[in-house]
């Protein structure tokens, strides 16, 4: 009986090994605090999932149907397009990040009933804001955040140890490079994850989805994506791709503007940035690697100039590429969308100067990238 959540306890030793030599008195703060959260979450999501069993066995018969999966390097427009496609209430259902955080089915329907009651609904947006304003502040204007908001799946992988993201929290990663990486497991690894994986999914659409498809976007996926299909053959994979002399300078500010909060002593050309950039350009290459056993049913790649252009124009080939239909209602949302993004302009703007790197290094380290996009 699966009433328990997945944990990587390989991946958890490397992680508090690697805590204990890099500690100091902010980190140590910082760390106690995640690691308070994460225990609570896991305890609360496993009496969730036991409660699950005997309230709601039905979940088990829910099933995962074409689910479609959004992915990129990070910084390559996968939350603008989840987004738009969270629009399509009717054929899609997204994540917010609290129904990934809270996966068990009891919970989701605490959650439910308590939002359709007015007293509790107040106070529950109350705690939401407060929520947002203390634990997703920070990237305003660089990734929209917040527990109410559509957002990855990240924070499942997360609470298995699975994930890279804890890398914000740490970045001392030279001894857990590749936690995360799950198409490099072996294969009992692999099953044994899924098997969770999939459990979370079934729970989530038991509780959301009404005939609806699974959407997801993740920036970490790409190492997954062989797995996924493995257990999900049915899956549709959509990989936005953008120039990695423009997404690299700008997702390893993302990184840095957290990793100083706890660790203000380091510099943004440190070798934590070098180590993080080298996993991006891993991704690159894995994704080469990979796009022909996906094979072309499974897989379309967009381009992130062609999505920042003209987003109705490529929401319209995906749906073409799905087999669905635009509605009406849904049509004129993305046309708003799109004359409204016709008219933005990034306020940021950074360069790999900024973290000691060069173009022609960048360039030196994944040319076979810049050959097969032809940037």
């Amino acid at each position: 009986m699966l009433a328990a959540v997945y944990l990587n306890r390989r991946a958890l030793r490397q992680v508090v090994r690697s805590a204990a030599t890099h500690v100091s008195p902010r980190r140590a703060v910082t760390w106690a605090g995640f690691s308070v959260a994460w225990v609570s979450l896991r305890t609360l999501n496993g009496l969730a999932w036991r409660l699950d069993e005997r309230l709601f066995p039905a979940w088990r018969g829910q099933r995962v149907e074409a689910p479609v999966f959004i992915f990129a390097n990070g910084r390559s427009g996968t939350t603008m397009l989840h987004r738009l496609l969270a629009f399509d209430e009717a054929n899609f259902a997204p994540y917010k990040l609290y129904q990934s955080i809270f996966s068990g089915v009891a919970t989701q329907r605490l959650l439910l009933a308590a939002s359709r009651h007015r007293a509790t609904a107040r106070v529950g947006r109350r705690a939401v804001d407060w929520i947002n304003a203390t634990f997703f502040s920070g990237w305003e204007g660089i990734h929209e955040l917040g527990i109410d908001k559509e957002e990855e799946d990240e924070a499942t992988f997360v609470l298995a140890m699975e994930s890279p993201t804890v890398s914000l929290l740490n970045p001392f990663t030279e001894n857990y490079q590749e936690i995360g990486w799950l198409d490099g497991e072996p294969a009992e690894h692999r099953r044994a994850f899924m098997d969770y994986y999939e459990a979370v999914l079934r729970k989530h659409l038991f509780v959301h989805g009404q005939g609806r498809r699974f959407l997801t976007k993740n920036v970490f996926t790409t190492p997954r994506v062989r797995t996924f299909l493995e257990r999900f053959p049915d899956a549709r994979f959509v990989y936005l791709v953008r120039n990695p002399l423009q997404a690299l300078p700008s997702w390893l500010n993302m990184f840095y503007e957290k990793w100083v909060t706890h660790s203000p002593e380091l510099p943004p050309d440190s070798p934590e940035a070098r180590r993080l950039a080298q996993m991006c350009f891993a991704y690159y290459r894995h994704m080469l690697a990979s796009e022909e056993r996906i094979g072309p049913e499974n897989l379309i790649v967009v381009r992130y100039d062609d999505l920042v252009q003209d987003p109705k124009a490529v929401v319209e080939r995906l749906y073409g590429w799905l087999g669905l239909e635009l509605t009406p209602e849904y049509r004129a949302r993305l046309e708003a969308f799109t004359a409204r993004q016709r008219s933005y302009r990034s306020r940021h703007h950074y360069s790999l100067e900024q973290f000691g790197l060069t173009e022609a290094w960048v360039r030196a380290q994944i040319p076979e990238v810049f050959e097969a996009f032809g940037f």
